[in-house]
């Protein structure tokens, strides 16, 4: 068994995450968004003002890895974390759509609207810590060594956070996030964010019927 075959064996365990005591600290740095997304952040914002309000003007931003352009992103704004589990080469900082406490406005809007909560998240934010490869659901990597995420200076991302990290006495990944598995599977029957099948206003209609 390879190495990377051996970091996606099933029996990696996990548990879901206690946002109370984590604070959302998977969300530092924001979340890089896939293609439509961020047209359809704007929009959802456009068509909700009183979510427009707690964000700034520039609620996309550009980001950069390695000093080099990764892509578009949500923009951060700085946080104080009380864990004192908090990774050192962490910023001090927590994506926009965050509210006090950590938890998603985005969520907290499907929620209040009767849609699945994740209905206007970015996909990498609902998924996370899975990921996805050639059309198939990955769990995180097992230790800090296969950490994607780890360069010079920055010693890993996924493997730091609570919700990534390999815990002995948690269930199969399978079944501690089956929820995620689920939504990623129904995905083509599912309002997804950034699904060109799926825009702010047909989502929207979903909520009059």
């Amino acid at each position: 068994m390879s190495s990377i075959e051996d970091n996606h064996e099933k029996n990696i365990l996990m548990k879901r995450c206690d946002i109370k005591v984590c604070e959302g600290m998977c969300c530092y740095d924001g979340v890089y968004l896939m293609d439509g997304e961020e047209s359809f952040l704007k929009e959802l914002v456009i068509e909700f003002p009183e979510l427009k309000e707690k964000l700034p003007s520039d609620f996309v931003v550009d980001g950069f890895w390695n000093g080099e352009f990764f892509g578009r992103k949500t923009a951060t704004r700085p946080h104080e974390y009380k864990n004192p589990n908090f990774p050192k080469h962490f910023t001090n900082t927590r994506c926009v759509f965050a509210d006090r406490e950590g938890y998603c406005e985005l969520e907290k809007l499907g929620r209040e609207k009767g849609l699945h909560p994740w209905s206007f998240k970015p996909a990498t934010c609902w998924l996370f810590p899975l990921s996805i490869k050639n059309g198939e659901v990955l769990p995180p990597p097992i230790s800090q060594k296969f950490d994607p995420y780890i360069s010079e200076g920055y010693d890993g991302y996924v493997t730091f956070v609570p919700c990534g990290k390999h815990h002995l006495d948690g269930e199969t990944w399978p079944e501690a996030l089956d929820a995620e598995v689920k939504y990623f599977e129904e995905a083509d029957q599912l309002p997804l964010l950034g699904n060109k099948n799926n825009t702010v206003k047909k989502i929207l209609a979903l909520i009059k019927k």
